[in-house]
Parts: structure tokens; sequence; C-alpha cells
């Protein structure tokens, strides 16, 4: 009698402290965004779960609100497809985004009874921020100090059963609009892609950062551009971007002011770089070099290749590509000269169809 009852204590005990427990999310929002041209703006809404126990997604609402008249026509860009129609658990029906004229915009997760729901994910992932749930795309009709924030009465993230978790909501956006971008625009011309943009109006405007991205691939930067400071006038801009191989490339600018903040305004789609038009040895760069240069060369069509360097006198000196089949493309190849003495080089490419020679200076 003695052992049943302490045995029902620890039970009662233990089924108290489980039923106590507090589920606990940080939700937040992140990578804001100025696209087409500044019409657009867009961000992504994170969650990520920061308590032990299982807490399977329900009807979950994230609201946030801004100065009325600043944004417009909320739309979805990106859904998870775990909290949505095709989950895997089927568990979901589609997620949706609404806005309202009072200056909000929500986020609507619906669960559908079908199955037993997904447990939100404790992993912080690459960003630190959870699991994206959505991305927001709106028409911005006046930036100027939205007051983009959380509204926390409204946000709840709630399991199957209704139950809420304790929320942590992160993140804002306040600014103006430091560049009013007129246009921004691709021109390509074989492997090479020219950037142009221009400006309406500037201010505190350090530069711009020029980002690439290849389809599939992450954002790196491609080079910079100064901005004029504060202007009022129409501003033009160039960059070009060089040696690409061939694929699809997004690009976007990152407009820096003085004051380390910054604003990405994107490219309206892709750029191809299609297969080279004609065979082509190009020169070496840099010529003269010390102690090392790239060579280059674009190839129409499949063929076995050797490139190879020999001196004044015909001796081989090194070979940097040995009878190898390569695709139609683009192609670059560096070339060390640290273990040779100062002089003029032939470099010399062949495949099965024909055969070009350059002539490059090593000066120590």
């Amino acid at each position: 009698m003695i052992n049943r009852t302490i045995k029902a204590v620890v039970f009662l005990l233990a089924f108290a402290a489980g039923a106590g427990a507090q589920n606990t999310v940080v939700n937040t929002i992140a990578n804001f965004n100025i696209t087409d041209n500044g019409t657009k703006f867009s961000f992504d809404v994170f969650t990520l779960k920061t308590s032990a126990p299982e807490f399977r997604m329900g009807n979950s609402s994230y609201f946030l609100r801004f100065v009325a008249g600043t944004f417009a026509n909320p739309e979805l860009t990106y859904i998870n497809p775990k909290y949505t129609s095709g989950s895997v658990t089927a568990s979901y029906d589609q997620m949706r985004g609404f806005g309202y004229a009072s200056g909000r915009v929500a986020v609507q997760l619906f669960f559908n009874s079908n199955g037993l729901g997904d447990d939100i994910s404790a992993d912080p992932g690459v960003e630190g921020f959870g699991e994206k749930i959505a991305t927001v795309r709106m028409d911005i009709v006046a930036l100027n100090l939205p007051d983009l924030r959380w509204d926390n009465l409204n946000t709840a993230v709630v399991n199957t059963q209704n139950q809420s978790a304790m929320s942590t909501n992160n993140g804002s956006y306040n600014s103006t609009l430091p560049v009013e971008l007129l246009a921004f625009s691709a021109a390509v011309t074989g492997n090479s892609v020219r950037l142009l943009w221009s400006t309406s109006a500037e201010e505190n405007n350090a530069g711009f950062e020029i980002q690439r991205m290849p389809e599939g691939g992450s954002w790196t930067t491609a080079g910079y551009v100064e901005g004029s400071g504060n202007s009022a006038q129409i501003r033009e801009y160039t960059f070009t971007d060089r040696s690409l191989g061939k694929g699809k490339f997004a690009y976007r600018l990152k407009q820096i002011d003085f004051n380390g903040n910054y604003e990405f305004h994107e490219l309206g789609s892709m750029v191809e770089i299609g297969t080279p038009e004609q065979f082509k040895l190009h020169q070496n760069y840099p010529n003269p070099f010390n102690p090392s240069t790239v060579l280059s060369f674009d190839l129409p069509y499949s063929s076995d290749v050797t490139l190879s360097v020999y001196d004044l006198s015909g001796r081989l000196v090194r070979t940097l590509i040995n009878n190898e089949l390569r695709q139609p493309d683009y192609y670059k190849v560096s070339f060390d000269g640290s273990s040779v003495s100062s002089g003029v080089y032939f470099y010399r490419l062949q495949t099965s169809k024909e055969v070009q020679t350059g002539k490059m200076t090593l000066v120590k």
C-alpha cells in the first residue's frame, strides 16, 4: 500500500510538471527588400521553437502593422510547403495573406485536422531565425517611415489543440527610401553583362554594391560603384560584369548609405549567357604580369582541348589543359610563372578543329 501511494504521488508530480511546461517560440521578420524599381517591398517571416517539448503547428496567425497608406495589396510569394496544402502529413490548407486598410498585414496558417500536424523546428538554420514561414510582398504606396512592426496582440502561434506558445517577436522596419531608382536594366555581350541604372534622387547615398546569383546558387559580390551622396538630379550609373560562364544570372543592387544602412533593388528578370558564337583565344590578363595571369578562351563546340605555354625557343614550359574534353562554354585558366624566368612566352590553344596562339610577357 505504501509503495502504491509513493508511485501515485510520483506520477502526479510528473504529470503536473509536464502539464505546466511552457512552449516558447521566437518569431522574426527579416530580409527587407525593395524591388521592381522601388515599387515593391518584401520581407520574410520566420519561427524558431525555443522549448524542448514537441509543438505541432496549428491555426497560427502572424500579424504586423504599419502606417496606413504606405503599403497595399499583400501577397505571399513563398510559403513553407510544410504548413500548406500538399504537405507530407496533409494537415494544412493553403496558407494565405491578408491586408487591412487600417495598416495591418497578416499571414494565416490553417490546420485541417486531416493529419497530426508538423512539429515546429528548433533548428536556427543558416540565418539563425529558424524555419521560414512565408515571404510577404506588398506594393509601395509611400515608403516614408512606414513603422512596420509586430502586432503582438493578434499574433499567435498555436498548436493543433489551439494552445498558444509564449511568443517573442523580433524585427521591424522604419526607414525612408534613400534612393529613388528610375530604371535598372542589363545588356549581354558575349560573356559580359553590362548593368545600367539611374536615380531621380539620392539621400546620404554612399554607393551600390553589385551582387550576382547564378541560377540555383547564392548571392556573391561582383563589384562596387560609388554613389552621389545627396542629389536631387537624375544620376546614371553603369557596371560591367566580365568573363562569366554560360548560364542564367540574377542581379541586384545593395544601396548603402553613409551610416551603414542598406536597401536592395533587384533586376526584374534573370540574364542569360549563351553558347559562344565563335572559337576565340583572348589576350591574357594582366599582361605584362608577375607572377600570375589568366588565359581565357571561348569554345563554341564540344572538343578535346589542349592549352600549353612555350618559351621563345619553342620549348614546352607547361601544359595547362592536356587533351581534355570540354563542352561549349567560356573558360578561364590561371598560369603561375613563379618558377620560370622573366621573358616573352607563347600560349597555344588546340582543339579538334583549329589552333590559336597568343603572346604574353612575364616581368619580375
